[in-house]
Order: structure tokens, then C-alpha cells, then sequence
């Protein structure tokens, strides 16, 4: 065995409870600092050392460098509640804290180097192969430049996907890869301005010829069909689930969150919101304010049904695991992707139906609904939830054809 030696977590006596109160308890602090994550168009620091003593990095680490190893409902229940608070900084701290469960996959002695002494593992994953690895002894060369570096800033490892060219000139790559890079060796190309998750920093990584050994990459390809060297270093069957649904989890996550925050938003509005006609009465006094709360608030409820639905099957393909059969079918990612589009379409409906309801001072710069409205909107264009490509692909397959795209 390669570094059989443990490392120590900060509390060894943390259980769930615990680590979902201190997201709780988080919110108002998060939605104070919310504006001024849009301003700097990356989280703020304290946010980041916030994260960081709350043990928030380490929830779906493993035990053996470090981490709580609290599972997947602790862990999405702490993500959504951050959303909560603070779109940018949910999208942030979820989509490089999960990355710890990825890191699982490689090579043991990948592993022992990224966790290093003391287990402090901060790494954004960016799954596009943006770049070029060129295979040389012992490893590869690797180039390019990566948007959508989300917390980068803030990350000390960063993973990259990368394509291994063919044989010959024009011809498909050969192979793709993930692979773990070290923070000082790429630079921060600041390209980050958008109409929404604008605090999320996810801002263009530059890689310059940086040489990654064997331990720290691994096959895209393989991967994605269950075939990775790090599977069985650990005893814990989760870090053997596909890695794709966990990633369409991760964005459903946030998208739920902003629904709940929506919400919120509106109870605080129409609860101090005077209508400007007679007779003057608060705005949760009319039907209209009512009745739009109630179907926000069934759509939220849709939307986090969908959610848990999805983190019940990421739980049961770990027990299957645990009986030593790992499930790894197109099929189901399809259908996951799906469910994570259907999540945000529902988080959308909740939201738009509160924004409409909310009267023109609710769309000033700054006012949470307008944020919120904004972060939504945004998310609506990453690649993974675009619902026409998904299902048509899934429709595809249905009928015994090929799909037309790998997403």
C-alpha cells in the first residue's frame, strides 16, 4: 500500500447535525456579504475562511485524509443552505468542496500527494477539455486555457480536463483526461463578467506547459464508464458512484437553494410592501401575493423532491457498490440529467412567479429577487441543462439509435 499513514480530521466528533446547523446559522451573514460577492465578482475572503472553519471542504472527504466522510444528504443539505444565503457562494463552495469526492478516483498515490499532510484540499474541476496532454515519460505535458475556473482564486489545486491528441494531424483525439494540477502552476485570466453568479470568480485558468505525473491524471473516458484506478482505495462505497450524476446533483443543489431564497425574499418584501392604491394595505394582505407564494411554494417543494430523488439514486448505486457491482449505464446519466434540468425548471417557475408578483422595485440593482432572478438566468446556459440536446439524446436511446452527443 502506498501512504497507508492517516491524517487526523480537525473534529473528530463531527456528525451532520452539527455541520447543517453551522450552514444555517451562515445565511443571514451570506446574504449581507451577497452584494459585495457581486462587486469583486468572487466571494469574498472571509466568506472562504468562514467555509473553511466550519469544516464545510471536508464534509465528503475521506476519513482516511481528513475529511468527515458524512455522506451525500449531509453534504447537499450544507450546500443548498449556503445557496440559500448566497447563490455565487453556494455555486463556489459546492462545485470545488464535491471535488474531494472526485479526487477519490485517481491513483493511490495521486491521492496521498493532493491530500498532502494535513489534508487541506480546495480544488475547483473543470471536466471540458479545454486543453492539450501531450504523453511523455512518466506522464504528460499540459496546455490550454480553461474557462469556468469557479473559485480558483481561492482553490490550491485545480483539476482540468484535457485531450490527448491522435496519431495524426486532423484526426480525434485519442483519449481525454482529468488531471490535478498545482495552484502556482497556472495563471488567473480575469474574463468573469456576466449577468449572473457574478461572485463566483469563475474565471479563465492559463496552463503553460506544466508537467503532471501519472498519479495525478487519469482517462476521462474510463472514468465516466467506471473504470478508475482509485476505486477500492477507499471502503466507503460512495467514492465508487458515478462521477457525471454527482455533478448534475451539485447544480440542482444550488438551483433548489435559490428557490428557497426567493422565497424568503419575497416573504421579507411583501411583509414591509404598502400597495400604492387604496386602501394602502400590505402587500400580504392581497390574494394575488398569497396565491403566488403558494405555487412558489409547491414548485420549491417539486424542485427539492426531484433533488432528493436524485441523491437516493447516487445512495443506491453505492450500495450496489458496497455488493461489489459498480453501475455505470448512459442511460442513467441521461435520465440524471434530466432530473437536473427538471429541477431547474422548477426553481425557475418558483422564482419568476415571485419576481412577477413583486413589483418594479424588486428588479433595482441589488434587491435579492433581482439577484436571484439574474443567478437563475444564468445557470439556465451552462451546457449540462440544456433539456433539448438531453432529450433527444434519451428519446434517441429509447428507440435502440445512437445518441448524438456524449451529453
Amino acid at each position: 500500500m502506498v501512504g497507508t499513514a492517516e491524517i487526523n480530521a480537525p473534529e473528530k466528533s463531527m456528525n451532520a447535525e452539527t455541520m447543517i446547523r453551522r450552514a444555517e446559522l451562515m445565511i443571514p451573514k451570506l446574504r449581507q456579504r451577497a452584494e459585495d460577492a457581486e462587486r469583486r465578482r468572487t466571494v469574498p475572503p472571509e466568506t472562504v475562511q468562514d467555509f473553511l472553519d466550519a469544516g464545510f471542504y471536508r464534509i465528503l472527504q475521506p476519513l482516511r485524509f481528513g475529511g468527515y466522510e458524512l455522506g451525500f444528504p449531509t453534504f447537499f443539505e450544507v450546500m443548498k443552505t449556503i445557496a440559500r444565503g448566497c447563490g455565487s457562494s453556494g455555486w463556489m463552495l459546492c462545485l470545488t468542496a464535491a471535488h474531494t469526492f472526485h479526487l477519490a478516483a485517481f491513483p493511490e498515490a495521486g491521492q496521498v500527494e493532493v491530500y498532502g499532510d494535513n489534508g487541506d484540499v480546495r480544488a475547483p474541476l473543470i471536466f471540458a477539455p479545454q486543453g492539450v496532454a501531450i504523453p511523455v515519460e512518466d506522464g504528460y505535458r499540459l496546455t490550454g486555457r480553461w474557462n469556468y475556473n469557479s473559485g480558483g482564486e481561492y482553490g490550491n489545486w485545480l483539476a482540468l480536463g484535457a485531450a490527448i491528441p491522435g496519431t495524426a494531424a486532423g484526426e480525434p483525439p485519442s483519449d481525454l483526461l482529468i488531471a490535478f494540477i498545482r495552484r502556482e502552476e497556472y495563471e488567473i485570466f480575469d474574463n468573469w463578467n456576466t449577468m449572473g453568479m457574478r461572485g463566483t470568480g469563475s474565471k479563465q485558468a492559463v496552463v503553460e506547459d506544466v508537467f503532471v505525473p501519472q498519479r495525478r491524471a487519469i482517462s476521462l473516458s474510463a472514468w465516466l464508464r467506471g473504470d478508475a484506478p482509485g476505486y477500492g482505495v477507499h471502503a466507503n462505497p460512495l467514492y465508487r458512484t458515478p462521477p457525471m450524476q454527482m455533478f448534475c446533483i451539485e447544480v440542482a443543489t444550488v438551483c433548489v437553494g435559490l428557490a428557497e431564497a426567493a422565497i424568503d425574499a419575497f416573504n421579507d418584501r411583501v411583509m414591509t410592501k404598502v400597495n400604492p392604491f387604496p386602501p394602502f394595505g400590505k402587500l400580504r394582505d392581497e390574494r394575488q401575493a398569497q396565491r403566488r407564494v403558494g405555487q412558489a411554494r409547491s414548485r420549491a417543494d417539486a424542485a427539492n423532491a426531484v433533488l432528493q430523488h436524485m441523491i437516493a439514486n447516487q445512495l443506491e448505486l453505492a450500495e450496489r457498490a458496497r455488493g461489489g457491482f459498480l453501475e455505470f449505464k448512459e442511460e442513467q446519466l441521461r435520465r440524471t440529467l434530466m432530473h437536473a434540468q427538471q429541477t431547474l425548471r422548477l426553481a425557475r417557475d418558483c422564482v419568476e412567479c415571485l419576481f412577477d408578483g413583486s413589483g418594479t422595485s424588486a428588479t433595482q440593482v441589488g434587491q435579492p429577487l433581482e439577484r436571484i432572478y439574474r443567478d437563475l438566468s444564468m445557470i439556465r446556459t451552462h451546457y449540462i441543462m440544456d433539456e433539448d440536446r438531453t432529450a433527444e439524446n434519451w428519446g434517441a436511446a429509447f428507440f435502440g439509435l445512437a445518441p448524438y452527443s456524449q451529453f
